[in-house]
């Protein structure tokens, strides 16, 4: 009873602090890209300190990072908690994201500051214009990280399902390194919403590839990287149990 009082309680401050954080620091946000991500790396702050202090889940950041340079970066996807530590550990992040988080108040309008594309997952036609939209946007800019999901939906760990194409189609069309992100998030923060106590949410950064290098690489070389990768992390962890 009290493990279930806990999770409702930390997820209620959780998102009312993100609407709370968001509408007060708006005027200061809105000023600049710049300073909509200081505010978004504060919230990020702010809900792994809550995280830490309910259920002692600690924040873990692997490998080596890009810089500020523009790249790509193609991630492991499970849990909101992923997507705080690549906001937060990221220099420059800009997501694409699926079209539905595009009706959710203030986290959409801080998502259009930073520059993240919205994709509708059930409409390829859509989804292709969006892309393309994406790839001309981003051929002007000389900085930040473009994040993809090739998943293209949140899953739990453990679990496979296929890679879309949208991440060669990025990675051809911009000519930029592309970074290979596994996740266990999913663990400490599920995507019922549920939270693992003394729990430890890996982001492990384990390889950058080249675009000079990119005929080498296919799309199941990057599942693969990727999931074999994220399986080790949550099975260290579940072996604690």
């Amino acid at each position: 009873m009290w493990g279930k009082f806990k999770n409702i309680s930390a997820g209620l401050i959780i998102y009312a602090l993100l609407g709370f954080m968001g509408i007060l620091l708006w005027p200061y946000a809105s000023t600049s890209r710049r300073n909509c991500l200081k505010v978004i790396k504060l919230y990020c702050d702010a809900v792994f300190f809550i995280l830490k202090i309910f259920f002692n889940i600690k924040i873990l950041i692997k490998g080596v990072l890009p810089d500020n340079s523009a790249s790509i970066v193609c991630s492991k996807h499970q849990s909101f908690l992923d997507v705080l530590i690549l906001l937060r550990a990221l220099p420059e992040p800009k997501f694409i994201m699926k079209s539905e988080l595009a009706w959710i108040p203030i986290l959409s309008t801080y998502a259009r500051k930073i520059g993240c594309v919205n994709v509708k997952r059930n409409d390829k036609m859509r989804s292709w214009h969006a892309l393309k939209e994406a790839i001309t946007v981003e051929a002007r800019s000389q900085s930040g990280q473009l994040v993809i999901y090739p998943e293209g939906t949140r899953t739990i760990p453990g679990q496979e399902v296929k890679y879309k194409k949208g991440v060669l189609v990025l990675f051809s069309s911009l000519k930029r390194p592309l970074y290979l992100v596994s996740t266990n998030a999913g663990v400490a923060w599920s995507k019922t919403g549920k939270f693992k106590q003394n729990s430890k949410a890996s982001v492990n950064f384990l390889e950058k590839i080249g675009y000079s290098k990119k005929e080498k690489y296919n799309l199941s070389y990057i599942k693969n990287k990727i999931e074999r990768d994220s399986q080790k992390l949550y099975n260290e962890e579940v072996a604690k149990d």
